[in-house]
């Protein structure tokens, strides 16, 4: 971003156009110096080259900045066209009338000063119009870009945010209930609850954490979800995780969450399966749940995050470097997800 900033800075396009300015300036005597000719520094100074390239100049920037934008984009192409011939027309004769004086030693006529200033002013508009018009674009592109992830920005922090409400609620009511018995797991329930808070309201905040710290917070929510369950659900676990890649926070947990929500309540003997491998920049979770088809479950806005609003924020984030495969049997929801990072 902040190579961004220096690359678009008002003092470094001064710098940038001045510096092609001299290149343009200066090519034609350094080729007729090259070419044997002696290169004088008076020609520099002379009054005809400097009116002349003035000309070139304020040409350039005046339909760049003012008759692009004031006149092509706002009126149309007809109006445009008779601006640049106006222009260009009119400043072409005062230079052609004020030259001869200068020149006359050079046999030079009024029509060769003023087609030598008509047909560079042409080409210096096209030339200036071209710079304009892909200037804007690209403004435009980067614009698009920065709406695109300042969206994502938002819609991240909102996702995050709607992480698991009623998860919390069942966990903090489980609490209660085991302060009431004076459970021994009170005491670590309250350290891991802890945690997942911790890294939910600060940790996520970062543009990505450690592949560690995202297992370690999917291994404490799945410790409390069991705690909620016990032996009422069958329960495969395997979290191994070797790589030292960094991850986008809160990826992985709406996967996890949405198997909690979907396969366990109504279902005889609910099992869920839950396999997350990591190794030098590749990432493999599966998730499976079992799930009754004859089951009509009520919709609610408030729990959890729809698998569409994940498959968008992998193809922002990771474009074309992961696979998500969402597959659906009579009884079982499986996710596979693979990313590569890199």
């Amino acid at each position: 971003m902040k190579s961004k900033r220096f690359a678009s800075s008002v003092p470094v396009a001064v710098l940038i156009h001045s510096i092609t300015w001299v290149c343009i300036f200066a090519f034609a005597p350094i080729i007729r110096y090259v070419a044997g000719d002696k290169l004088d520094v008076s020609f520099f100074l002379n009054t005809f080259y400097i009116v002349f390239h003035t000309y070139i100049i304020g040409l350039f920037y005046l339909n760049a900045y003012l008759l692009v934008p004031a006149v092509l984009y706002k009126r149309n192409v007809t109006w445009y066209i008779l601006a640049v011939l106006c222009l260009v027309s009119g400043a072409g004769a005062l230079i052609s009338l004020a030259s001869p004086p200068l020149h006359m030693h050079r046999h030079h006529h009024y029509a060769d000063f003023f087609l030598g200033s008509f047909l560079p002013g042409f080409f210096v508009v096209a030339i200036s119009t071209s710079y304009r018009i892909i200037l804007d674009r690209i403004r435009t592109e980067q614009e698009r870009s920065d709406r695109e992830n300042e969206n994502l920005k938002t819609e991240l922090s909102f996702l995050r945010s709607q992480v698991s409400p009623h998860f919390m609620f069942n966990v903090l009511n489980n609490t209660v209930s085991l302060a009431r018995k004076k459970s021994e797991i009170l005491e670590p329930t309250l350290i891991k609850l802890s945690h997942l808070m911790r890294y939910m309201l600060y940790e996520s905040d970062e543009e990505k954490v450690p592949l560690e710290r995202e297992a370690e917070y999917l291994r404490n929510y799945i410790d409390l979800q069991m705690q909620r369950f016990g032996t009422e659900l069958k329960l495969n676990l395997e979290i191994n995780n070797s790589s030292r890649d960094d991850i986008e926070p809160m990826l992985l947990i709406p996967f996890v969450e949405n198997a909690f929500k979907h396969g366990t309540g109504m279902i005889k003997t609910p099992e869920i399966s839950i396999r997350l491998l990591t190794w030098d920049h590749e990432l493999h979770l599966q998730v499976s749940n079992k799930y009754d088809p004859a089951s009509k479950e009520e919709k609610d806005k408030n729990s959890g995050i729809g698998l569409k609003n994940v498959e968008r924020r992998l193809k922002l984030l990771y474009a074309n470097h992961y696979t998500l495969q969402i597959e659906k049997t009579d009884t079982m929801f499986n996710v596979i997800l693979k990313i590569t990072f890199q």
